[in-house]
């Protein structure tokens, strides 16, 4: 494996001394050169016009001032290296670590960030054609295959309760969103995020998408001894983000059917993979959460209150 690895990162002129691939992340190996540390990334669902398209817009953020993972440019002067059907790009890497830690300060943060990085996407202009985010695809399709099992049942059942969201959601405005903002993928320093990485699937939706993916996956890693911190996690969040960028209240409307809707997907995900108990668990917490008038009504909240 280390050998073909070392002919791709000579595409960039580098004489590398260690390679490690990540335990948790079989496409991204870490690439000692020249004193620094780089990221090798084999980008499964890509093509040449994405990895261009990355570049642009990661230039574009930082020529305004965010600090965010680029792929650097081959001898060649190209963001990405092809061998067969592979595609590969590489970054430095940045300075920080991921957010680990939940608290109402870090979560604040990572919401203003989040908003800030929304405010300068909002004009950007894409140089190639850019998927949609389509989110009720894969529920769909996964209700249909489970359809005479438990979990399918219930989260049938979800689903029709939630039923209407759509129209007013495919309403909203539409931009380019980050559509894998998470933990793993946001830098944090001294308490302050940092930077994000991982522009890799950049497609376009309505902002508050970018926002229900980050709550869902919050929501469903949280401990079981913090499930009920997690209403107070989603406030810090919000807060953040409204400093920076208001919403509206439609979008408020429909945030918590988006956050349901991601945390159904792995619901499904996990019990599709085999781990059938989890999938059950999760499916458990959804009907819960569902069920409190206490998540639908943490969005509703005030802004001045928060102040």
């Amino acid at each position: 494996m280390i050998e073909p690895l070392q002919d791709i990162v000579r595409h960039w002129g580098m004489d590398p001394t260690s390679f490690k691939t990540l335990l948790l992340h079989p496409d991204v190996t870490e690439v000692k050169a020249e004193g620094k540390t780089f990221y090798l990334k084999r980008r499964v669902y890509s093509s040449p016009e994405n990895r261009m398209e990355e570049l642009y817009l990661t230039d574009y953020l930082m020529s305004h001032h965010l600090n965010v993972e680029s792929p650097l440019l081959t001898c060649s002067q190209l963001p990405y290296v092809k061998e067969e059907e592979q595609i590969y790009s590489l970054y430095e890497a940045l300075e920080g670590t991921p957010l680990k830690e939940w608290s109402a300060d870090s979560l604040t943060n990572a919401g203003a960030y989040l908003a800030t990085l929304h405010l300068i996407l909002k004009d950007y202009r894409c140089h190639y054609e850019t998927k949609g985010w389509e989110i009720e695809s894969h529920v769909t399709e996964w209700v249909k295959e489970l359809e005479t099992e438990s979990i399918g049942i219930r989260g049938q059942v979800i689903l029709l309760k939630m039923k209407g969201w759509e129209h007013p959601y495919r309403c909203l405005p539409h931009q380019f969103v980050h559509s894998d903002y998470n933990s793993g993928n946001i830098l944090m320093q001294g308490g302050e995020v940092c930077g994000i990485i991982d522009f890799e699937r950049i497609r376009t939706a309505p902002r508050i998408t970018d926002i229900g993916y980050f709550l869902a996956g919050m929501l469903k890693a949280a401990p079981k001894e913090k499930k009920d911190e997690s209403m107070k996690w989603i406030l810090a969040f919000m807060k953040g983000y409204e400093r920076h960028a208001p919403l509206t209240a439609g979008e408020k409307r429909i945030l918590p059917s988006i956050v349901i809707l991601f945390l159904l997907q792995y619901a499904f995900l996990t019990y599709h993979q085999g781990y059938t108990e989890a999938g059950a668990s999760c499916m458990n917490f959804i009907e819960e959460l569902f069920a409190s008038a206490y998540f639908h009504g943490v969005f509703q909240y005030e802004k001045e209150k928060l102040e």
